[in-house]
């Protein structure tokens, strides 16, 4: 009797865990073919300013953006180290590269300067708070 009770437990608990596994595996599955997806798409140009004065800090934010489909074809200093928060500037009124930006980078602070001179879609400024970006 306990045997069976035991049997019984033990078919319910595998059937679970087969259900967790293949809803895992559907879910993984699904943000491949997104990532997959993005690939497809050209790479968003950017250039990345340090703007608060650490040193050092936009090579790490560049560093870190080489992992995703972003073509980084600058990097120096904002005009000044004012800059606490990280902010994105965008140069190129692009809508979807700066969606796929924001998901990328998770900055959601934008500001427009919108310019038809400039080679680079966006502007990365590097605040005080870069490091919180680079997980």
């Amino acid at each position: 009797m306990i045997q069976s009770i035991i049997n019984i437990t033990t078919y319910r608990l595998t059937i679970r865990l087969i259900l967790l596994l293949s809803v895992l595996i559907t879910v993984n599955s699904c943000q491949e073919k997104q990532e997959k997806i993005q690939d497809n798409l050209p790479a968003i140009r950017v250039k990345v300013l340090n703007g608060c004065g650490f040193s050092g800090a936009a090579s790490e934010m560049s560093n870190y953006l080489s992992r995703f489909n972003i073509d980084v074809i600058g990097i120096g200093n904002a005009d000044q180290f004012i800059y606490d928060k990280t902010i994105i500037i965008v140069k190129k009124d692009d809508q979807q590269d700066l969606e796929r930006l924001i998901r990328y980078t998770k900055i959601s602070r934008r500001a427009f300067a919108l310019s038809d001179d400039a080679v680079e879609s966006f502007q990365i400024i590097v605040g005080k708070d870069y490091l919180s970006y680079l997980d």
